[in-house]
């Protein structure tokens, strides 16, 4: 009875690997096609995006010419108003190294000058007018050592004034 099987047996084998030989070879060919597909699929797409990007230049290259005309115009703009801020800051400077002190508005105006002229990339000379804008006293505290100072030389006249008296003759009168 064995025997018998065996041919059965042998003869189902075979039938079932030819098959699976055949889907394993079918298989192997379609992944070729599959891979020659995807290799040619993105060799289509790189040119593609190669035609696209030489058609883009082209039809922007005005737009391109216009964006660095314009970036040259803005550069100008930015010099001009570096050189206003720069002239602003420094007549504000000097208008308050004359009178001696510096105000609050003149404080608050000048560092937003200031703020301004470092975000455009100003140079440091105004850096050496800022210290020195900062180091004058603000107008109260001048005020008050200005009537202190006067208070001291009206102080000081008064005793010079009594010092020549002493020395014309005593200051009385009385005596002769």
């Amino acid at each position: 009875m064995n025997a018998n099987w065996l041919p059965i047996a042998s003869f189902i084998v075979s039938m079932l690997a030819i098959p699976t030989l055949i889907g394993l070879f079918w298989k192997d060919l379609h992944d070729k096609k599959k891979e020659n597909s995807d290799v040619k699929k993105e060799q289509r797409k790189k040119e593609f995006q190669a035609n696209v990007r030489e058609v883009l230049q082209e039809e922007l290259k005005p737009l391109n010419n216009s964006i660095d005309s314009l970036e040259k115009k803005l550069d100008l703009v930015a010099d001009g108003t570096l050189s206003t801020l720069r002239n602003n800051i420094k007549d504000c400077f000097y208008r308050c190294y004359e009178k001696g002190y510096r105000n609050d508005y003149d404080f608050k105006n000048i560092h937003a000058l200031y703020k301004s002229y470092r975000n455009l990339n100003g140079n440091s000379f105004i850096e050496d007018i800022m210290h020195r804008f900062d180091s004058l006293p603000p107008k109260e505290d001048f005020l008050r050592k200005r009537a202190e100072e006067e208070e001291h030389e009206k102080v000081k006249a008064v005793q010079k004034s009594k010092i020549k008296d002493c020395e014309n003759g005593g200051g009385d009168t009385n005596e002769q």
